[in-house]
């Protein structure tokens, strides 16, 4: 049983939480006016390091930042630094609401890969929801229309990779800190981004833009921070679908920063991916939990044993 308490808290952390993380896809959208995509990556990772090894010290938890070298942990660095690198190199164009929306179909395609990879079963409602998902996405992205731009396929492509990234966190140890795994990301972001500066011409850092990188960076850290805080004690079932709060809060900046509206075919591309999402964590959340329950035994004759010895 959760506490109410726990719970209401929980719901405006991630509501806050989501709303940062939009922040921080802002933050780098102006940034993007500057300069190219992989030097916000690389400036923006190495100011996140800093600050997530200044925490970490403050924490006491140096001695575990050497779990970095994780292959576990590398893995799913790499996964969420080429996320950053699609997803900053789609809002170049795309308006960041649009993006951020396309990127909530992830939970789905987790979902549709557990089934395809995994031999995960889900009833005939979920894959209804899937499809509803995906065809809110393709009205989004609109393909074969003149409104279709293939840039809009980066974030479908960094929602598939959040899938990919979701189950290999799910296998990193529980001895590893997340504060570690956090800075993993930040280095290996950090990496690709000065990689990068091979096949794209940076520009010198002005004040602003500094600014912004700052912002984003001390914004990630802050998201990270508030969404996991959101889950202790709390019903996960109940939070998650809080995260949604970031389509809305990305539309409104889209609006207010870069006088970026969604049309009424895009909202609707919204409203499908998230009635798809809510959907099926309502179904996760009704499905009862089988407890095991001991078979009763034959007179005279031990009781069966199930399971691997």
């Amino acid at each position: 049983m959760y506490d109410p308490t726990a719970n209401r808290r929980g719901i405006l952390l991630m509501i806050a939480g989501s709303s940062v993380f939009s922040t921080n896809d802002a933050m780098s959208k102006l940034a993007l006016a500057y300069i190219p995509p992989t030097e916000i990556l690389a400036v923006r990772g190495a100011m996140a390091a800093v600050l997530m090894l200044l925490l970490i010290a403050w924490r006491g938890q140096l001695p575990a930042v050497r779990h970095v070298l994780d292959r576990r942990v590398l893995a799913r660095a790499s996964a969420e630094a080429c996320v950053a690198v699609l997803f900053i190199t789609a809002i170049v164009t795309m308006s960041i609401g649009d993006a951020t929306a396309i990127l909530q179909v992830a939970p789905l395609a987790t979902m549709a890969v557990a089934v395809l990879a995994f031999g995960a079963r889900i009833g005939a409602g979920q894959w209804a929801a899937v499809a509803v998902g995906f065809l809110g996405v393709m009205l989004i992205v609109k393909p074969g229309s003149s409104a279709f731009n293939a840039v809009a396929l980066l974030p479908l492509a960094s929602a598939l990779l959040i899938s990919a990234r979701d189950f290999v966190t799910g296998r990193i140890g529980a001895h590893v800190p997340t504060l570690v795994v956090t800075l993993a990301t930040a280095l290996v972001g950090m990496a690709i981004g000065f990689g990068g500066s091979a096949v794209e011409s940076w520009q010198p850092l002005n004040l602003w833009t500094i600014a912004y990188l700052f912002g984003g960076s001390l914004s990630l850290l802050c998201g990270h921070m508030l969404t996991i805080a959101a889950f202790r004690g709390a019903d996960p079932s109940l939070i998650s679908p809080y995260r949604y709060a970031a389509v809305v809060c990305s539309v409104g900046l889209s609006a207010l920063m870069f006088n970026n509206m969604p049309d009424l075919v895009s909202i609707g591309g919204m409203a499908l991916i998230m009635a798809g999402g809510l959907y099926t964590m309502h179904q996760h959340r009704a499905t009862p939990v089988r407890k095991a329950v001991p078979r009763p035994e034959a007179s005279g004759e031990p009781a069966q044993q199930h399971g691997s010895p």
